[in-house]
């Protein structure tokens, strides 16, 4: 057992029983490697990670490797999860130095924290063009020992190619124009869309949420052209559509995994993050809100009840993830195991529930063959063979007309056979469980469930985000020191937050906000966004450092710039700043806002789809707010109706407030003296009034007319096909 036997984090438990003397990344193990004079192997991945459960199996396990590791480096463990300012760094230098990046990741560092050798995944033997890591530990222990300067030529070399990219972001050759960065993001978006399966990219394929939110907001967006603005709106619709019918949708429990290995989203690699849960969660919502389409709200529902029943923390928050492997039949770890099926199972399992001919066609209609359905991928391995994934093969309608049944019929007998194959499914060994609570990401929870509060009009999905954020404020949040805490397991851990974790938390509280209309979101959100300007604003780039890791360790300095997976902090904190000057006027925030507009032209005149999400909000921001403002008591019913009825459509610049005559106007707000009137004329019943450009409506009382005015300045897509025409 080696040093990590004392962490909490659950990927570095996993390596606390392997023969090498892993290290965490701490002061006292740089200082180990400067006196001994060793370069420092560092190796960084994720408990859900498979590659990195290869790798582990085949090289952390090994004596060989063990011995190697042990007498000539310091090697030295790193959950990404926990340190993303040290996975960022020296992943952009690994992706650099070999043209790719991913985990586990490998890198080779001075004992001054230098890098001067890296990649990904290593096979044990040299193998599919790819060195073995065993020659690769031996190689470089010898260039140490003989050529070191040569090495550390080589890691400088690409460091300052680094730094000039980095100062050449910040030069501004020309003046900003973010409307033209839009119409630009869209036509590139197009360029590399996919006309039969959806996406943007072709496999593997990621969901990447942050352009949908892009996208809709794009297809508002009056100062495109009206062909554009379609195009942005039936590019995320159809996309959306066909992950949510593939096999990266999991059609019986629900949620969705990482990624797809096919082109058509029906083979996933299989972990299921609580981030991608989140962002799609809210995707989802906002394509029902537009087209009020079934699906798209069945499997907003479906990801959430997911999240209920997967990830949830009884006590408040919710886990990190879920593994890619799970225990086979046969008792042997397998990718995707608990969530592939024979034919034999299946029909085994439809024919109790729907007979022997109906358990046939819906077998094949959720995609599965005598045969598996795994020709890509993973059905290259031996014990995947004959395995089938689940997804929709074809529409519900073509099913019905198969089975000679009505549509609802069809409808019954499908939720009849689902039901049974997920009663089947949970009786298997489940994945593992991460059960991390990462503060950004569950800041990202609360903003999906205050939303679908909104939108779909279920108190539990209020109560569960205002549970989450009273559990983040009370475990992870310091109020005498100021400090806010990135993770809890088995209590809250060392590590401070990062500037992620303070920008997710202000945005969130603020959609929280906006769904329970309690100033003290309101005031806790303001707090936090003040607390990020404080802590990691950046005075040269006007933007933030992720963070500064160790004092000494000075050449790791990292900011976000790209909405991947997660949203930058530079995109999270200007979604923050638009709601707080939207909310209280204060002239602070739209400062800030329109200095981060300029500090991103670099970025996004060279790459114009590196932060949609940015982009999205910018797209907010250029257009004047809609008000809508309801005069009635919180808890009255009759407020309640209008105000989920006023919130089933999709305003993505809207501005939503409840005054309720009994608390008065909060000091916080703007236009103190106009609420004030609103309020100094309530009737005695809940009244809306939506604002817009300086005028109002006549009052409304009821949430149907209300509507109607509504819906003049919402976004709806009420065409029936998504598919974008390929002119």
């Amino acid at each position: 057992m080696n040093t990590l036997s004392k962490e909490k984090s659950p990927y570095l438990l996993q390596h606390a029983h392997n023969p090498v003397q892993w290290q965490p990344w701490t002061e006292a193990t740089i200082q180990k490697a400067k006196e001994l004079n060793r370069p420092i192997f560092l190796s960084v991945g994720y408990s859900t990670c498979h590659w990195c459960h290869v790798m582990a199996e085949e090289s952390f396990e090994n004596p060989t490797v063990a011995e190697l590791l042990n007498a000539f480096y310091i090697p030295v463990k790193v959950d990404r999860e926990e340190r993303p300012d040290i996975d960022q760094f020296y992943m952009e230098f690994v992706q650099a130095f070999c043209g790719q990046g991913g985990w586990p990741m490998s890198v080779w560092l001075t004992p001054d924290l230098e890098p001067f050798f890296g990649g990904t995944y290593f096979p044990l033997e040299s193998k599919w063009g790819r060195p073995g890591f065993i020659d690769l530990l031996k190689k470089i222990a010898n260039l140490w020992q003989s050529h070191r300067s040569a090495l550390q030529q080589q890691g400088q070399e690409i460091l300052n190619k680094m730094r000039e990219s980095i100062l050449c972001s910040i030069e501004i050759e020309s003046q900003p124009n973010l409307t033209q960065i839009a119409r630009k993001t869209v036509e590139q978006l197009w360029g590399n869309f996919d006309r039969v399966y959806g996406g943007f990219s072709p496999p593997p394929k990621f969901p990447r949420p942050n352009l949908f939110f892009f996208l809709f907001r794009a297809g508002s967006f009056k100062e495109l052209p009206d062909p554009l603005q379609n195009k942005a709106m039936k590019m995320a619709l159809f996309t959306l559509q066909k992950m949510s019918c593939g096999g990266i949708h999991d059609i019986l429990e629900g949620g969705f995994h990482r990624y797809s290995v096919d082109a058509q989203w029906r083979l996933p690699h299989f972990e299921k993050m609580l981030y991608d849960q989140a962002h799609l969660g809210s995707a989802y919502l906002e394509a029902f809100q537009m087209t009020s389409d079934f699906l798209f709200k069945e499997t907003a529902t479906a990801l959430f009840e997911y999240l209920f029943s997967h990830l949830y923390n009884p006590a408040g928050g919710f886990y990190s993830a879920e593994d890619a492997d799970s225990l086979n039949s046969s008792g042997e770890k397998a990718e995707g195991a608990y969530y592939l099926w024979t034919m034999e199972e299946l029909e085994k399992i439809l024919e109790e529930v729907v007979g022997k001919e109906r358990s046939k066609v819906l077998a094949s209609f959720f995609g599965a063959t005598n045969q598996g359905n795994l020709a890509e991928g993973l059905g290259t391995e031996p014990s995947m063979r004959l395995k089938n994934m689940l997804f929709f093969s074809k529409p519900l309608s073509a099913l019905a007309e198969e089975l000679k049944m009505p549509i609802e019929e069809t409808k019954d007998l499908l939720l009849k056979a689902k039901t049974a194959l997920k009663e089947a499914r949970l009786k298997r060994p489940k994945p593992f469980l991460d059960d991390k609570i990462i503060t950004a990401w569950n800041g990202y929870a609360i903003s999906a469930l205050a939303k679908a509060y909104m939108v779909l009009a279920d108190s539990r999905y209020l109560n569960e985000a205002k549970k989450t954020a009273d559990f983040i404020l009370e475990h992870l949040w310091d109020a005498d020191s100021k400090i806010l805490y990135r993770i809890y397991r088995n209590g809250r851990g060392s590590i401070p937050g990062f500037a992620s974790d303070y920008a997710s938390l202000a945005a969130s509280l603020l959609d929280l906000f906006e769904a329970d209309q309690d100033e003290k979101w309101l005031l806790q959100a303001k707090m936090f966004q003040e607390l990020l300007e404080e802590k990691f604003a950046d005075p040269y780039r006007h933007q933030y450092l992720s963070r500064a890791v160790e004092t000494a360790a000075t050449i790791i300095q990292t900011r976000e710039e790209y909405d991947g997976a997660e949203p930058a902090t530079l995109s999270l904190s200007a979604y923050a700043l638009w709601k707080l000057f939207s909310i209280t006027g204060e002239e602070k925030w739209k400062k800030r806002l329109e200095e981060l507009f300029n500090s991103a032209w670099p970025i996004l005149e060279r790459f114009p789809t590196a932060l949609p999400y940015f982009l999205g909000v910018y797209l907010e921001y250029s257009v004047p707010p809609i008000e809508i403002i309801i005069v009635g008591e919180k808890d009255d019913l009759k407020t309640r109706a209008l105000f989920n009825t006023l919130s089933s459509v999709l305003i993505p610049n809207r501005l939503f407030l409840v005054l309720d005559p009994r608390q008065g106007v909060p000091r916080t707000f703007k236009s103190i003296d106009f609420y004030s009137n609103l309020l100094s004329v309530y009737p005695g019943y809940p009244i809306a009034y939506i604002c817009a450009r300086g005028q109002c409506s006549l009052p409304q009382t009821e949430p149907e007319k209300a509507l109607e005015i509504l819906k003049s300045h919402a976004t709806l897509f009420l065409e029936k096909d998504y598919l974008p025409s390929l002119d």
